[in-house]
């Protein structure tokens, strides 16, 4: 049913985030270049809900992840009543020749990359001419001295939980507005941030520890460029 779910499941406020992002990317990323059958490439699909959802819309789809397991990668693909390919790959290294994507989009990912640009530059040669590039649900800030903050404190908070003082976490943990915009041009496309704000008690809660914590929070939503 992702992304929705119950009104008490423990992470309720983020899927409400990740079901605005849905909304953006499908009123502003696919509209604006459909063809027929979309063809969608998926990059960090986890357990490839999205891909799922554009599958049952009659999109063609490929969802791509480095993990295979059922509970958050791609073996989780196999519960669906809708087939479609699933690629264990890395998103720095795709296995598919150039130009043949209307749409790719990363789903909460590109802050694992540990060059968000270069992930980007392979994103840019898969899609083809007139199509679209989207960044869905990672954490964005406006100045990258609060980003390291919040990976700080989500460090300490492994060591505090789970006794890890140093967990394995690969790529940057967090993307900027300025950094988006600069390698968006640097490839010759135009984009845009769709902001998702989600509940109102969510954001409370996300200001109240603004003051608590001495950073901005992050914010999350779509990037579209084209």
């Amino acid at each position: 049913m992702l992304p929705a779910v119950p009104r008490d499941h423990p992470q309720a406020a983020e899927w409400r985030i990740r079901r605005e992002s849905y909304a953006h990317l499908q009123e502003h990323a696919i509209p604006a270049i459909w063809l027929g059958a979309m063809r969608v490439l998926e990059l960090g699909s986890g357990c490839a809900w999205l891909s799922y959802r554009l599958a049952t819309l009659g999109y063609r789809v490929v969802a791509v992840d480095r993990l295979d397991d059922e509970a958050d990668g791609l073996g989780a693909c196999r519960h669906y009543p809708i087939a479609f390919p699933a690629v264990q790959a890395d998103f720095d290294a795709l296995p598919f020749e150039p130009h043949q994507f209307d749409v790719v989009v990363f789903t909460g990912s590109l802050h694992y990359s540990g060059d968000p640009a270069t992930s980007l530059r392979e994103a840019v040669r898969m899609v083809s001419p007139g199509g679209a590039v989207a960044v869905m649900d990672s954490p964005m800030f406006r100045r990258d001295a609060d980003g390291e903050a919040m990976v700080a404190d989500e460090r300490r908070r492994m060591q505090a939980e789970h006794g890890v003082a140093e967990p394995i976490r690969a790529g940057v943990g967090f993307l900027t507005y300025a950094g988006m915009e600069r390698a968006f041009q640097s490839f010759g496309l135009r984009s845009r941030f769709l902001r998702s704000r989600g509940p109102l008690a969510w954001r409370l809660r996300r200001q109240v520890g603004r003051w608590r914590l001495g950073r901005q929070p992050a914010a999350f939503g779509v990037w579209v460029a084209q």
